[in-house]
């Protein structure tokens, strides 16, 4: 009979007869043992048997039963080379720190370098040891969110110097409104990504469209009072279809460009379509580093609309643009949604061969509009604030902006940024006592003067 069962009926016996005295014998775990035994050696027997309601004299035969219980199938066994393998996992941590890519394959080779060489038994980084390795310092294989050509710390100081920079402007211009834009894609077709299969399939089949590589370019746009402007979409289509028109007429600004990418006329007409003129005073628009947004021909439209524009830096977006943090995200998982339900419920047409047909464009300009609907207006103030556009200029809330935030990418850039507003200050304060003091040696010399 097993312990545990021992356990059982020694207690219904005493609650049977609860005047018989009985003692009730309770069964630990070869790791419970370990653990006890380990917190005795940090500590004392006497602190383990209070710690752990054990009697001192167990403690002491479980520790002179170590090597026993270690042998044991569930004790686990002592690391050979323990130290080695601390500073293995010190390596992987600092590689990922500077945002290198480790692989499985680097880190039996790099363990094969530091492990000391032993005759009696070569080490020699086994799959098997590699799996215990990565449990045991919890690593884990993770396909990558984002890829970057530089480590974020190497962006602290541009990031710092964008965000001053949008707080002088709106200093010095009181604009009415501030705006954030971005182009994003929409795939016809988005059977990418994972699948639920069988365990162990070697080929794992999706049937699709047909159409992985057509997409519209959609460019959304959001103000910092969380209202939403109309997505303006490519179609790679030249011919207007009116019934659409009429359809999402105050939904969509629907561009028959007859393809998916933004040129400099394209993105004037942006402009002119989507924000237009305005008889309430300069506005701000904050987008990122794309040739058609800095081009001579768009800043002279920008001009003629008295919006000024504030360019995210090359390399930053994923750190401080609106669109990119708070509204793509949802946006996209939408769409996937939809086009998930689509593939699921709906009729799906074909051709004359039999072959399934892309969704019709009114379904996935219906798509657009509820995906729209989902990023709320609240997401669209947030967004702001975490990238910096419309917090407090004197600092008070720079704490909200994301990057900067303790477990942020860039989580020293907060103190940098708060130097450099007090570097702002102080010259502002030296620079109005030279003023003064001008002003004062001016007065005393026309003074001598007409004396």
């Amino acid at each position: 009979m097993s312990s545990d069962s021992e356990i059982d009926v020694v207690g219904v016996e005493e609650e049977q007869n609860p005047t018989t005295s009985s003692r009730v014998k309770k069964a630990y775990s070869i790791e419970k043992k370990i653990e006890v035994i380990e917190f005795a050696k940090k500590n004392s027997n006497h602190a383990a048997a209070r710690r752990f309601g054990v009697s001192r004299s167990s403690v002491i035969d479980w520790r002179a039963q170590e090597g026993k219980l270690r042998e044991l199938p569930g004790g686990g066994r002592s690391l050979r080379f323990m130290e080695s393998d601390e500073q293995l996992a010190n390596w992987v941590r600092e590689r990922r720190k500077e945002k290198v890519r480790v692989t499985r394959r680097m880190i039996q080779q790099q363990a094969i370098k530091m492990f000391p060489l032993d005759d009696e038994m070569k080490f020699k980084a086994s799959i098997g040891w590699l799996s215990k390795f990565m449990e045991r310092h919890k690593f884990s294989v993770r396909v990558p969110t984002t890829v970057c050509q530089k480590v974020p710390a190497d962006y602290a100081n541009v990031l710092v110097n964008f965000v001053l920079y949008i707080s002088q402007l709106r200093d010095k211009n009181k604009y009415s409104h501030i705006y954030a834009a971005d182009e994003t894609s929409v795939w016809l077709d988005a059977s990418a990504g994972k699948c639920v299969t069988n365990r162990g399939e070697k080929q794992v089949a999706v049937l699709t469209t047909g159409h992985d590589k057509l997409r519209v370019t959609v460019m959304l746009t959001g103000r910092e009072d969380g209202y939403k402007c109309l997505p303006f979409v490519l179609v790679p289509r030249k011919r207007p279809d009116l019934a659409i028109v009429e359809k999402f007429k105050g939904k969509i600004s629907i561009c028959w460009a007859g393809k998916t990418w933004m040129d400099n006329d394209l993105v004037v007409q942006y402009l002119q379509n989507v924000l237009g003129q305005s008889l309430f005073g300069k506005r701000l628009l904050v987008w990122d580093s794309f040739r058609c947004h800095i081009s001579d021909a768009t800043k002279t439209a920008l001009k003629k609309l008295n919006i000024d524009t504030a360019v995210v830096p090359a390399g930053c977006t994923k750190f401080i643009q609106a669109p990119d943090l708070c509204w793509n995200s949802p946006f996209k998982a939408k769409i996937q949604q939809q086009y998930e339900d689509w593939m699921m419920h709906e009729n799906r047409e074909t051709t004359s061969k039999g072959n399934p047909r892309p969704p019709p464009i009114q379904t996935y300009m219906q798509w657009i509009v509820e995906a729209w609907n989902v990023v709320t207006k609240e997401n669209i103030i947030n967004s702001f604030k975490y990238c910096g556009l419309t917090n407090k200029t004197n600092g008070a809330e720079d704490d909200e902006i994301h990057c900067f935030k303790i477990n942020g990418p860039v989580s020293e850039g907060r103190a940098q940024l708060r130097q450099a507003r007090l570097d702002n200050e102080l010259a502002k304060i030296f620079e109005e006592i030279d003023l003064e003091e001008d002003v004062e040696n001016g007065n005393e010399s026309d003074n001598s003067i007409e004396m």
